[in-house]
């Protein structure tokens, strides 16, 4: 995969493991969707080194100062950007590079065998591997098929009264799995906030696209608690309903890594209204 040879900066240490050692295909369950939840994937030295050295709001929130924090808000920071920060340790660059990278894709490929959808196994001739990869980036996108990230990412404290970072939805239609890596922090005692998987009340309806569906389209079928060390990983599909339950008042961040790959071009089609 030459795009990755270009892009990987650090060569990744022999001690590096992956998420998604020793999960196979006993580990998926299919209610309401393909999907594996998996605890403490990584081993817990290594956890707590990453843990520790998780970067704060005041690292993550970009142009917003430490005192003017925004409400149950999403930041980020991509693969691109932790392996060119020389204020992040060696371990995270470590993760990420593996993560982000082409033996992480082909082991989500091989996990998911017989569970991708067949649109987008159209989209790449069959198959998940063998095309040319690279990290995904917000500027230049890079001369790739395959778009890969394993970036950090941050929910802001919530003030006044309960609410949610993100409401049932489908991810965007060229992404082709959706991995989470929670990471919550030791003293984190939040109410809320957690993975809920949904499924379609009947069938799909209105903008798969929209960036939240009405809660009269869905209905919410299994809550995965928000914990430290746990895992979450599904590919994409019409029926990969999924969103975040409403966090309650706290000045705790939630954290997370998510991991994905997506196509340069979009795979997931709207379905055409009934009758047509």
């Amino acid at each position: 995969m030459p795009g990755w040879s270009l892009s990987r900066p650090n060569k990744v240490r022999p001690r590096m493991r992956s998420l998604l050692a020793g999960l196979g295909p006993a580990d998926i369950r299919t209610t309401p969707f393909p999907h594996v939840v998996a605890d403490r994937p990584m081993e817990d030295g290594l956890y707590q080194e990453l843990s520790a050295s998780f970067p704060g709001f005041a690292r993550m929130g970009w142009h917003c100062a430490p005192d003017q924090v925004p409400n149950n808000r999403r930041f980020e920071l991509s693969a691109e950007m932790i392996l060119q920060s020389p204020d992040l340790p060696a371990c995270w660059k470590d993760f990420v590079a593996y993560h982000a990278g082409p033996a992480f894709l082909a082991e989500v490929a091989a996990l998911f065998d017989g569970h991708w959808d067949p649109a987008m196994l159209a989209a790449l001739d069959g198959h998940l591997t063998g095309h040319s990869a690279g990290l995904r980036r917000l500027t230049s996108p890079g001369p790739y098929r395959i778009h890969q990230d394993a970036r950090m990412e941050i929910n802001t404290p919530v003030r006044d009264r309960a609410s949610s970072s993100r409401g049932p939805h489908l991810d965007t239609p060229n992404r082709l799995f959706s991995c989470l890596f929670y990471m919550r922090a030791p003293d984190d005692d939040a109410h809320g906030g957690d993975l809920v998987l949904y499924r379609w009340r009947n069938g799909p309806t209105g903008r798969i696209a929209d960036y939240a569906l009405p809660d009269t389209a869905v209905e919410a079928v299994l809550t995965v608690p928000y914990a430290a060390n746990r895992l979450v990983i599904f590919p994409q599909s019409l029926n990969a309903l999924h969103g975040v339950s409403p966090r309650h008042p706290t000045p705790h961040t939630r954290r997370y890594v998510f991991i994905t790959a997506e196509l340069t071009e979009d795979w997931l089609a709207q379905p055409a209204p009934e009758g047509m």
